[in-house]
């Protein structure tokens, strides 16, 4: 059944009747429920509606001027939403942040050894990382991988006797000194069969999670995705962001404007012939190189 909306707009003594049709149920300013293959359009929904949607808007009063109401009618779209991960180690937790809020948190098991990037460690690095790597979309939950290569195996959760890497796997690329090692290590987010054992430390490096969460959050991100893993609760972590992003937004030099107004361009920064400016090697992105990367730990991390 279809519902009819009339919105009545009195300007100058004239009565303007705008008409919407709307299915039911639309309109509602819930929050949505991800499922698998919704679950980008989720978080960009919460992240207009949360915001937007909290405080109901005025009606327009009779003496709103015509100016007011196409500049109302004519605004953009909301901007695409900043997603980031955080984990926490004393809590074993991953949040999927969403312009700087925690819309989820998972429990997760980090390394049984601790927290370190030296080589044979087993450590689970700490610090700025990003997500260079997504494999195994579409993958049955459970799938098993071999070398980063589903092997066609699919085991159910807490299988007895193993402990494979299962579902998705999300590799990491560190961004700071204390973890440059992250991506030759294979240091990834990963599904496990083990699900008993999440919420503590039990892993040999790499961030472990429920085949069905892991799913979700490999839904969520991209490849450059922000990942943070701290040693402090998750709501530290999640604060520690805010701050850091906000000191980065009020220390950033302006651009240099040349005369008559046009931004000024180095030749240091776009080269000759080149109409994209070179990629940091800070925050490099893109897809593995199976021929540089490490992989003596994919079959259990």
């Amino acid at each position: 059944m279809r519902r009819l909306f009339c919105y009545h707009l009195l300007m100058s003594g004239v009565a303007l009747a705008v008409t919407a049709t709307l299915e039911d149920g639309q309109g509602a300013t819930a929050a949505p429920t991800p499922s698998h293959g919704n679950t980008s359009a989720a978080v960009a929904t919460y992240a207009r509606t949360y915001y937007s949607n909290t405080v109901a808007s005025p009606a327009p009063s009779p003496s709103s001027s015509s100016a007011a109401i196409r500049a109302a009618a004519s605004a953009g779209p909301a901007p695409a939403p900043i997603v980031q991960l955080v984990v926490s180690v004393a809590d074993q937790k991953l949040a999927v942040v969403v312009n700087g809020k925690i819309y989820k948190s998972f429990p997760v098991s980090t390394s049984r050894y601790g927290e370190g990037d030296n080589w044979g460690s087993w450590r689970t690095p700490i610090g700025m990382l990003q997500i260079a790597g997504k494999i195994g979309t579409r993958a049955p939950a459970g799938s098993v991988f071999w070398r980063r290569q589903v092997t066609g195996e699919v085991l159910p959760a807490n299988a007895p006797g193993r402990d494979p890497i299962v579902s998705r796997i999300i590799w990491l690329r560190g961004l700071e000194g204390g973890n440059r090692n992250a991506y030759k290590r294979c240091i990834y987010i990963h599904g496990t069969p083990q699900e008993a054992f999440l919420g503590r430390k039990a892993s040999f490096g790499c961030i472990r999670m429920r085949s069905a969460d892991v799913i979700q959050v490999f839904d969520w991100v991209s490849i450059g995705t922000q990942v943070d893993i701290v040693e402090q609760s998750l709501g530290r972590g999640v604060k520690d962001l805010e701050q850091r992003a906000t000191f980065l937004a009020r220390n950033e030099p302006p651009p240099a404007i040349a005369p008559g107004g046009a931004l000024r361009t180095t030749a240091a920064a776009v080269p000759a012939g080149n109409t994209q400016p070179p990629a940091s090697p800070l925050l490099k992105v893109g897809p593995p190189n199976p021929q540089v990367a490490s992989s003596r730990k994919t079959a259990s991390n």
